[in-house]
């Protein structure tokens, strides 16, 4: 019992070292260059929130993922929910629960339209998600006249956004996730399924319910990522692709996270992840950089972790044989 719980605790250390890391370089660069407000509670603050709608939003991106199954449709589902939803929500003078419930359920009857269309028509996820994406967006731009929506502007409807409630709602979604993934069945017929999926089928599993369940629960994932999104931004309609911005701006947190959980677990590591790629993103506002600026660090930064991560042996043995000839 002893040894399983140092087991675990180095686990943990292992898995938020990352942003931990991040946070000092970021916060040393800030001090030598003499600026202010990386140390304060209120960018603590900002670091945690935002990393809260990221870290939903990566998970249902790497839900699918864990299935072999790449989806651009994440963005304009939390659009095209948000819209409706809060617009909704607001003609009916409803709470804030009825809120998230009604939320909710428009990005799971989205998510799983897209489902159907894809086991209806069998072709690649990436360009399912792709088609299902432009519709939304013209959606979008139709539902309420296209004038989106400013749920901000509502404060009673928005405190799923604000403390404790966010955090609350982050701390069921990860255990829930992590009972889904890795104790139960579905969990398992995911995995084997990305890894041999003729093989899993032929095994058993049933992939189109597989399948389903996954649509259903990033839906359920994606309206909690639409109501905390609505509550604190001017939601507009998308188009040109422009949704899948909200998706790309998650995939930092899945790719280093994938990587982080295999110390720990993948809801803690894609936590972890998004924790660090946001205290690097907001290190970068507070050190003045522009924001093209920013996509272009945050790209080479992902690349340089994933291929550092990915090659890692290699790179070790480089050195070792650089160090044994400069013995020698």
């Amino acid at each position: 019992m002893k040894k399983l719980l140092i087991k675990g605790a180095w686990g943990l250390l292992r898995t938020f070292l990352f942003p931990v890391l991040v946070y000092a370089i970021i916060l040393l660069v800030t001090v030598m260059m003499d600026r202010s407000g990386y140390a304060t509670p209120g960018a603590f603050d900002r670091i945690i929130r935002s990393s809260v709608l990221s870290t939903i939003i990566a998970y249902a991106i790497a839900l699918p993922l864990s299935g072999a199954r790449w989806d651009f449709a994440p963005g304009i589902i939390i659009i095209l929910s948000g819209i409706i939803g809060s617009n909704l929500a607001i003609d009916l003078n409803a709470g804030p629960l009825t809120l998230l419930f009604i939320t909710a359920g428009i990005a799971v009857v989205l998510s799983l339209l897209e489902g159907v269309l894809y086991l209806a028509i069998r072709v690649p996820t990436i360009i399912v998600s792709l088609g299902v994406v432009m519709v939304y967006e013209a959606l979008s731009g139709v539902v309420y006249g296209g004038s989106g929506t400013q749920l901000y502007m509502h404060p009673e409807l928005t405190v799923f956004a604000r403390s404790p409630w966010i955090y609350m709602v982050l701390a069921v979604i990860m255990v829930l996730f992590y009972f889904l993934l890795g104790r139960t069945k579905f969990g398992f017929d995911t995995r084997s399924l990305a890894a041999n999926p003729r093989l899993a089928v032929n095994m058993g599993v049933k992939e189109k319910k597989n399948i389903m369940i996954t649509y259903l629960t990033v839906g359920v994932l994606l309206g909690v990522a639409a109501v905390i999104n609505a509550s604190t931004v001017l939601v507009s309609p998308a188009n040109n692709l422009s949704s899948t911005s909200l998706m790309f701006s998650s995939m930092g947190p899945v790719l280093v996270g994938l990587y982080l959980a295999r110390f720990s677990n993948i809801p803690l590591g894609i936590f972890a992840g998004a924790l660090g790629m946001n205290a690097l993103s907001y290190g970068m506002v507070i050190l003045g950089i522009d924001s093209s600026m920013q996509t272009v660090n945050l790209g080479v930064f992902i690349v340089a972790f994933m291929g550092y991560t990915s090659n890692q042996e290699k790179i070790r043995a480089f050195f070792k044989r650089f160090g044994a000839r400069t013995e020698a």
